[in-house]
């Protein structure tokens, strides 16, 4: 019996030689399926990879992994997922009901979720079929780096932003921005440290993937509720950084507009929307 590895790694060359796939910046297609259509029936069997993200690509994490995607040329499809609660064919796949997953149908249909998983298995996945990727680099003391300042994303610097973004109690204002611009001075310091552009230096990686989604919605959302704007003397290294990473197709293709942006964060804003638990606002 064939291992999972080696399942993954027929798939996709099989893929690749066969079906006639474009060259990896051309190979993005959108597969016309919505919530409620059973995706995991509707597939084309030889899709090398599903991504599933939310209609309109409105999650800060599937946006993610739609950059890891793009980064490092992979092919793959999209499937919507719209719905709440989500469809019965979607939970089968993500029992948690969350985007991003991944699904790779010539490798015994493996699934793959959260996406820090995501991220760092298609990393892998390239490197296993010999792709050139720096997205995870294999030195051992750089990858943890990389993951600690994604933990810091994650359990550190996500809630401060959104329980700023939601509070209401003036007398809190102050306080919540200050512990904001406290988590957000990791990045600053990494990038002091690094000498830009990006995170950990020359290199785009899954650090600024991560994070990325996350400071590109402070950005335009603080601005339009709270009058708030990146502080020049405070964070300019964060400022030349967002410059660098609006200049990666992978970051454009994978973002909302900021017309967009607002329209959704309206919603969340009028309903003290709670995030999954980052709106930490009583």
């Amino acid at each position: 019996m064939m291992t999972m590895r080696a399942l993954l790694l027929l798939g996709l060359f099989s893929n690749n030689s066969a079906h006639g796939f474009t060259s990896p910046e051309t190979s993005r297609t959108l597969t016309e399926l919505r919530g409620g259509y059973d995706a995991t029936i509707g597939a084309d069997p030889t899709t090398p990879i599903q991504f599933f993200l939310l209609p309109n690509n409105t999650c800060p994490y599937a946006q993610r992994t739609h950059i890891a995607l793009k980064e490092l040329g992979l092919p793959f499809d999209i499937t919507e997922v719209s719905g709440m609660p989500k469809p019965d064919w979607f939970l089968t796949i993500n029992p948690r009901g969350k985007v991003p997953a991944l699904r790779v149908p010539t490798a015994d249909y493996a699934v793959i979720y959260e996406s820090g998983i995501c991220n760092e298995f298609l990393c892998d996945y390239a490197t296993s079929l010999q792709r050139d990727q720096t997205l995870l680099p294999n030195d051992p003391f750089l990858r943890a780096s990389i993951r600690l300042l994604n933990d810091h994303c994650d359990n550190v610097f996500a809630k401060t932003q959104f329980t700023f973004l939601m509070n209401k109690d003036d007398t809190k204002e102050e306080e919540l921005r200050s512990e904001m611009e406290n988590a957000l001075a990791a990045y600053e310091d990494a990038l002091v440290e690094s000498k830009g552009p990006y995170l950990f230096g020359t290199d785009f990686t899954l650090a600024d993937a991560h994070v990325f989604p996350f400071i590109q919605r402070l950005v335009i959302t603080l601005k339009h509720w709270k009058n708030y704007e990146l502080p020049k003397d405070k964070f300019p290294n964060i400022l030349l950084w967002l410059d660098s990473c609006f200049g990666r197709s992978s970051v454009e293709e994978s973002s909302m507009t900021d017309e967009k942006t607002i329209e959704v964060y309206t919603r969340f804003v009028g309903a003290d929307y709670k995030f999954g638990g980052l709106n930490t606002n009583k």
